[in-house]
């Protein structure tokens, strides 16, 4: 929540989910909802997005008495944040886990990361939560342990495990948390952020899989399941968060415990603000504008009205090309948000030219020459007369003194 998504709120789809989540928790009878992180899309979110995530846990306790609700830190969380009203949480039983670092060969935290899971208004335990956050290299100390990050978080898991059945014995089924980017985990283009800056961050989480009855990952945004594991799981995003996850199966993951075998049903997310490519690839300016002018679209509040990427060919400098596009949709209800220039396919020409070699060479190198080179590599045909003419009386200035 909190994201600017292009310089449009998303309010309204964040409150359409919330509200669609509170109405599916009460309809499935659900005992435990578990947050596996990214909850805000920054460390520092507005304060309209906090006010409307606490006011979901109020909501959610009220219409679904005995829900029990664990959140763990993902890594565009603050820890400090999430953990800050934790005490207050405890009223709506709510657990929240920030931070959890790895000392002396155990998992240590201020707040309990093993937390007990129970039925509806139950006291009897049904099942173990081991709740993780996204785990930094500070809090690994993977410089002193002498391993890799992956090796470490890998450790950690292992290290909860045992301290879990030490705890609470070995009958009850374990459920763990994580926010990471496991091993066999499909990234998405213009999405998540990298987890590790010049490591190997993809975690080999499928070796514990006989540990856990299921694993409840947050991090990519593709809703999968990891390594052919079918109970180590993303839920994904619950909405697009770029265009890249235009065609995303947006879902929530119910899963029942019965005898530590995990049944998994996927809950599909209705999408509250639809996002359009148009056109569907990418295509030269009159194309564009023919098929923009065709679009047909239901009047909507502005809040509501779909995100529209247009794919542009440019074969040609096109410096009121959003100008232009804005004319032709300022009737249509439709949010501009995005546009994306694709080159049309090399001309031999093109590339056969020879680089320009040496500081020697851009000393004597004709500035005309520097723009037929740059015009015919950004649009794949040679510059017009007129584009020569008028740039060669422009050197032409400039070399006499001329003010322009």
């Amino acid at each position: 929540m909190g994201q600017d998504f292009y310089r449009h709120d998303r309010q309204f789809e964040h409150r359409s989910f919330l509200d669609w989540l509170i109405q599916i928790l009460e309809s499935e009878a659900i005992d435990v909802l578990m947050i596996s992180g990214d909850i805000f899309d920054s460390s520092n979110p507005p304060a309209a997005a906090q006010r409307m995530f606490y006011d979901f846990i109020r909501r959610a306790h009220e219409h679904c008495k005995g829900l029990q609700t664990v959140v763990v830190a993902g890594n565009h969380d603050s820890p400090g944040r999430i953990e800050a009203p934790a005490q207050l949480l405890k009223e709506f039983n709510v657990t929240v886990v920030g931070r959890v670092s790895y000392e002396k060969q155990k998992c240590v935290s201020q707040l309990p990361f093993i937390v007990p899971l129970r039925r509806r208004n139950q006291e009897q335990m049904s099942a173990i939560c081991i709740a993780l956050p996204f785990l930094r290299s500070a809090d690994l100390q993977t410089d002193q342990m002498g391993c890799s990050y992956s090796e470490s978080v890998v450790r950690v898991y292992k290290q909860a495990c045992a301290q879990a059945r030490e705890l609470y014995g070995s009958d009850l089924p374990l459920i763990a948390m994580g926010h990471m980017h496991a091993s066999g985990g499909k990234t998405s283009d213009q999405s998540e952020r990298r987890l590790v800056i010049g490591g190997e961050e993809a975690v080999a989480l499928a070796t514990l899989s006989d540990q856990f009855a299921y694993v409840a990952l947050g991090h990519l945004h593709l809703a999968q399941s990891v390594a052919g594991e079918e109970h180590i799981r993303y839920s994904g995003s619950p909405m697009p968060l770029s265009f890249s996850e235009i065609n995303y199966p947006h879902q929530v993951v119910r899963v029942e415990l019965n005898d530590s075998a995990a049944a998994i049903d996927k809950i599909m997310v209705p999408r509250s603000v639809e996002m359009l490519r148009i056109p569907s690839t990418p295509q030269l300016l009159p194309v564009v504008l023919e098929q923009l002018m065709q679009l047909s679209l239901k009047p909507l509040p502005h809040d509501q009205q779909p995100y529209l990427e247009v794919p542009v060919i440019r074969d040609q400098p096109l410096p009121e090309l959003r100008t232009q596009l804005e004319e032709t949709l300022k009737d249509v209800p439709v949010r501009l948000t995005r546009i994306v220039f694709s080159k049309p396919e090399q001309t031999e020409r093109a590339e056969s030219r020879p680089p320009i070699a040496g500081l020697e060479g851009l000393r004597t190198v004709n500035p005309v020459t520097v723009l037929e080179r740059l015009h015919e590599k950004r649009f794949s045909h040679p510059i017009s007369a007129q584009l020569r003419q008028t740039f060669s009386e422009a050197v032409r200035e400039v070399n006499s003194g001329v003010e322009l």
